[in-house]
């Protein structure tokens, strides 16, 4: 983040407009805008504008390296006007992967908000997330927190190789990120209840924080980790649970032991939950199908398709479905899985993902998921291993979701098909409801076999490009422009490097004969030549007609000229000559 100085009020005769608008609105108009880049160029207006808006933009600041945590942090720190607006700090000091470098840019970024946090100057901060691949190198980070911000309820970070100590109380929200140095070197750490880290880490949840709203434990591994100790809790608000791939519930039952598990049991306790994200070492279904019906009521849920299949009664109040784990259609047909989701009918976001087994999976995939889900709003759909839709037809079918606003999809790109910003162009034409959406192009899993003999390459060149876009509408629903930002990342074999590139673009999607649009002289004809277009198609047809006359009539006239030069060449004399040292002398010979 940089050293904001908005521009001085430029002199005028009379006052401007934006220095007569009352502050309340000013900040009105700067919530309304989508994009932050729109709120940083609205506060750079002139200074009084920064005065009233600055609390929208520093709002929630997103740190992405230790050069801007440590600069921004210090500029912070020495304008209090600007640090008392920071509700949520979100720290992500990421590093090559070397363990040096790593743990330098970790006691960087430690340092940077100890210090920010001793000054109390952040003293309106209730959000403090560390998202790095280990923990603060500084532990006094989280006592500076505790003792500087004394707003903080929300508290998250990250375990690796090295375990946090927390001392704090009343919190209403904790996250717990699991790295993979955690699954490789401290894996039993919560299965050994004795470890001073553990249970300080469930003291403080359990016994101090007895109004927890939102818990979340995630991580990613084919090994989880035990965190049963997790039962035992009881938080009355908790309206939250996000569980990684950690085990809960796996020892066996004993014959003395109710029918129903401790984390069924802990379920149905927390009556007042609302979404539940569960991974498939989290629970079995058939354990879910022993919750009493009238103990959840869940609007949103992750998790598999078997548990959600275990969890009938949830079905009147979901409106927000996520699969975690990738459907095989191998295994699994998108008319089983629309089957399922036929039944939600109060479902408007759904999050899913196929691992294609061929090119011709994803045929009647996007048309079941219209007839089951004909109210979605948010669709976040990715088709992984082969390619699966051509941009061409995606953009046509995919205007049977009548009310879909905002599209996230994922494909592995069909081959010869258009390109990203060209993609993008044809769904933001034919679905201009749809007010963002992003498209992003992934390798398949193996090299496509080629058309031809040419044996393919050894090493497939994994690449991936990504595009987020935002479409404006004129006052009719039309498409009128497209903002996209593309960004393109190539991996290069034998750990040569990696290769990035990004690039933002505003694309009119007007129709050429819009009144500005069309454009005069030769860069007219040129561009209507390769517009892809009924008009583009019939210029180039008159073109090739006309090229065609063109060349009959040449032929013609060459073919007519052809005998009169003939018969002229017959009619003329032959002559003879002979060289010698003296001069030519030319004998003519009657024929």
């Amino acid at each position: 983040m940089l050293w904001l100085t908005p521009n001085p009020a430029p002199p005028s005769s009379g006052p401007s407009r934006f220095m007569q608008t009352p502050g309340d609105l000013l900040i009105e108009i700067a919530l309304v805008l989508d994009s932050r880049t729109d709120v940083l160029n609205l506060c750079l207006t002139c200074s009084y504008i920064f005065s009233h808006v600055a609390s929208v933009l520093y709002e929630t600041v997103i740190l992405n390296d230790v050069e801007q945590c440590t600069r921004t942090l210090w500029m912070l720190s020495g304008r209090p006007l600007l640090a008392r607006h920071v509700q949520e700090l979100i720290v992500r000091p990421r590093s090559s992967g070397d363990c040096r470098q790593g743990l330098a840019v970790s006691l960087l970024a430690s340092a940077a908000v100890r210090d920010a946090a001793v000054t109390q100057r952040l003293d309106a901060l209730s959000k403090f997330i560390w998202d790095a691949d280990e923990k603060p190198y500084h532990d006094d980070m989280w006592f500076a927190l505790r003792v500087g911000c004394p707003q903080l309820r929300y508290i998250g970070t990250t375990v690796g190789r090295s375990l946090p100590l927390f001392d704090f109380v009343d919190l209403v929200g904790f996250s717990l990120t699991l790295k993979h140095g955690f699954y490789d070197t401290h894996m039993d750490t919560f299965l050994d209840e004795d470890k001073a880290s553990s249970r300080q880490l469930w003291d403080m949840l359990i016994h101090r924080c007895p109004d927890l709203e939102e818990l979340v434990i995630e991580g990613a591994s084919t090994l989880p980790t035990d965190v049963h100790t997790l039962v035992c809790g009881r938080w009355p608000k908790l309206r939250r649970l996000t569980l990684g791939d950690v085990s809960i519930d796996w020892t066996p039952a004993a014959l003395d032991q109710p029918d129903k598990r401790p984390f069924i049991a802990f379920l149905e306790a927390h009556t007042s939950l609302e979404s539940l994200s569960l991974s498939r070492y989290n629970v079995l279904p058939s354990h879910l199908t022993s919750i009493d019906p009238g103990s959840l009521h869940i609007t949103s849920f992750t998790g598999t398709l078997q548990q959600l299949q275990a969890l009938p009664y949830l079905q009147s109040h979901l409106k927000s479905v996520t699969f975690r784990d990738p459907m095989q259609t191998r295994e699994i047909s998108a008319q089983a899985v629309a089957g399922l989701l036929q039944g939600l009918s109060h479902l408007t976001e759904l999050k899913i993902a196929f691992n294609l087994h061929s090119m011709y999976d994803s045929g009647n995939l996007l048309r079941s998921l219209i007839v089951a889900c004909p109210h979605l709003r948010h669709l976040d759909l990715t088709c992984a291993n082969k390619p699966s839709f051509q941009m061409d037809t995606f953009s046509k079918t995919v205007r049977g979701f009548p009310k879909l606003q905002t599209l996230h999809l994922t494909i592995v790109k069909y081959p010869g098909d258009e390109a990203l910003a060209s993609g993008a162009a044809r769904i933001a034409k034919a679905n201009p409801r749809l007010s963002k959406f992003s498209l992003t192009f992934i390798p398949p899993a193996y090299p496509l076999p080629l058309p031809f003999s040419l044996p393919h390459p050894p090493f497939p060149f994994p690449a991936r490009s990504t595009g987020s876009f935002e479409l404006t509408t004129d006052r009719h629903g039309l498409p009128l422009t497209l903002l996209g930002f593309e960004h393109f990342r190539l991996v290069w074999p034998w750990g040569l490097g990696v290769s990035k590139s990004s690039r933002r673009y505003v694309r009119d999607l007007r129709p050429l004969s819009a009144p500005g649009r069309r454009k005069s002289g030769w860069r007219g004809v040129l561009g209507l030549l390769t517009e892809r277009s009924a008009a583009g198609e019939e210029i180039r047809m008159i073109i090739f007609c006309g090229l065609l006359v063109t060349l009959a009539v040449w032929g013609y006239s060459a073919h007519r000229a052809r005998p009169v030069e003939m018969l002229k060449t017959m009619q003329r004399p032959i002559v003879y000559g002979v060289l010698s040292s003296a001069p030519v002398r030319r004998m003519v010979a009657t024929a």
